[in-house]
């Protein structure tokens, strides 16, 4: 019993990371109380957990101490000489059981519970004859009859299981409450089933048919509205989803779409990035609205504008917020020959925003000066910072550069070099970054001289949005996997990540995966998204 429901639940999870076959049918839906909370939804959930076994994945986890240890456990010997009893009451192979319930279309729903934790009923497609075989199997006793369809229990050392059968189903629960008779007043009873109402059509039947796994929640982040995400196979080592987020009308002021240049001004050299649109001043006029009403709402404006203006000398509010926008991107670039990786941000510039943006460049050059001298003046030499400032040309655009290498010697050894907060700015963006190469390498592909990312991934077969988004966002795990362990390295300890490494096999599983895309849209009524996971093939 244990190891159905355990089976049944890590297929749910596991099942945004494996492609299968396509299911076109939603009657999950239609089988659970209107009032759930989240309904997990799978179809042939033995063949994507044969699916996960079989892949990279699996392999390399297999490889890991924590695998090790849990599989020369206790606990998990006790799982298995459970599994193998069960087996034998069923009269099935291992694989054979999977099939013949967990092959068909089975789910997962939460229902309100009025605490913390929320109540779970599995459903699973069955026979009537299937049913009363496991039912004998796991030794359930009839306890009682509910709309005239037999209840089972299932005690065991810590806990008893609910089972019931009805309309070609099989339901599994605790004993928290009436969850399980929930469940059947829809089945039998014809009561209010989430299938029928409005919220759950709206989430879902925006998505594409064919998905393989779909998950629905009745409060989805950010709006706590209903929505629903959905996994669709695209063939070997590729994963697609698509996910929608319904409610009434809202303010997309701060998130309207536009179309996004950020992607095509980063480098080839990008292993992750983000970009997004950005409306400075909607944001400034959202915040002067939340405290306007406030008793010292108009004291905490003054302040604000003081903090803000003392970033950008000699130019009012009006000027700062009106001259960026409508988009900013952000990503971390490979270093060169063995160097120390760099973060780069940009904001994209109106062609009144350059002089804000000078004015910030050398107001940091002017505050990095001062900090520096009146460090000099510290007795103790340990706390004195040595802060270099420099100004150099390059492409057209001039760089200030801020170093403090003997600062970073102590964490980042032989990167402290490389290291250099550097601001650019040039006719059409203000770029700030950690090293100077970093930001080079920007300037040059914003230009339209340098290899882009944009341009990477169009040949890779990738789509890089032309139409308008809110958000767009790429990670290449494979690529990126040396940068991170180094970066983790440095600030934790070689030792400390040799060991972690080994636990885990972080290295290896990120090696797995090519590159994860992902773009949002934000519209009044719906935010609609797609995510692609390409494995290495």
């Amino acid at each position: 019993m244990r190891t159905l429901r355990t089976l049944v639940t890590a297929v749910a999870l596991l099942g945004t990371v494996t492609a299968c076959v396509a299911a076109e049918t939603v009657e999950m839906g239609n089988l659970v109380p209107a009032d759930a909370k989240v309904l997990i939804e799978m179809v042939d959930a033995a063949g994507l957990r044969q699916t996960l076994l079989e892949s990279k994945f699996w392999a390399a986890l297999e490889e890991t101490e924590a695998f090790h240890r849990w599989r020369a456990s206790e606990r998990y010997a006790e799982a298995q000489k459970r599994v193998d009893l069960l087996l034998a009451e069923l009269e099935m192979e291992r694989d054979q059981a999977l099939k013949t319930y967990l092959g068909g279309r089975s789910a997962l729903v939460l229902l309100p519970s009025g605490q913390k934790k929320p109540y779970g009923v599995i459903l699973t497609e069955a026979t009537n004859e299937m049913a009363e075989k496991l039912v004998k199997a796991v030794g359930g006793q009839e306890v009682t009859r509910y709309r005239d369809v037999a209840i089972w229990e299932v005690v065991k050392e810590k806990r008893v299981d609910r089972m019931a059968f009805a309309g070609g189903v099989l339901m599994i629960s605790g004993t928290r409450a009436d969850e399980l008779e929930q469940v059947l007043d829809v089945v039998v009873g014809g009561s209010g089933s989430l299938g029928a109402g409005g919220d759950f059509r709206q989430a879902t039947e925006g998505l594409p048919t064919g998905w393989r796994t779909r998950v629905y929640a009745a409060e989805a982040k950010p709006r706590k509205s209903p929505g629903a995400v959905a996994m669709y196979p695209e063939g070997k080592g590729r994963v697609h989803f698509e996910w929608r987020i319904v409610s009434g009308p809202e303010d997309i002021s701060l998130t309207r779409p536009t179309v996004l240049t950020g992607p095509k001004a980063l480098p080839a050299t990008t292993v992750a990035a983000v970009a997004s649109s950005f409306y400075p001043k909607a944001i400034w006029d959202k915040v002067q609205a939340k405290v306007a009403d406030q008793p010292d709402g108009p004291e905490k404006i003054r302040k604000a504008q003081m903090f803000v203006r003392g970033w950008f000398p000699g130019h009012s509010m009006e000027s700062i917020v009106g001259g960026f926008g409508p988009e900013a991107a952000a990503a971390l670039v490979k270093g060169d020959a063995g160097g120390a990786p760099g973060l780069v941000g940009l904001v994209r510039l109106k062609a009144s925003g350059v002089p804000v943006a000078n004015a910030f460049k050398n107001g940091l050059a002017a505050k990095a000066m001062i900090l520096g001298a009146l460090s000099q003046n510290q007795q103790d030499p340990e706390k004195r910072i040595n802060v270099n400032v420099r100004e150099e040309a390059y492409a057209g655009a001039s760089l200030l550069v801020i170093e403090a290498p003997k600062v970073l010697e102590k964490v980042l050894g032989d990167w402290a070099k490389d290291i250099g907060l550097t601001v650019a700015v040039t006719k059409d963006w203000l770029i700030v970054g950690t090293t100077p190469s970093g930001v080079k390498k920007t300037i040059d592909t914003a230009a339209g001289s340098g290899a882009g990312l944009a341009a990477d991934l169009t040949r890779a077969g990738e789509k890089v949005p032309a139409e308008p988004v809110t958000r767009w966002g790429v990670i290449r795990p494979a690529s990126g996997a040396d940068i991170v362990l180094a970066w983790a390295e440095k600030l934790a300890g070689k030792q400390r990540i040799e060991k972690a490494k080994k636990a885990v096999n972080l290295a290896e599983l990120m090696k797995l995966v090519k590159r994860m895309i992902w773009q949002r849209t934000d519209e009044p009524e719906v935010i609609r998204g797609t995510a692609d996971i390409q494995a290495i093939e």
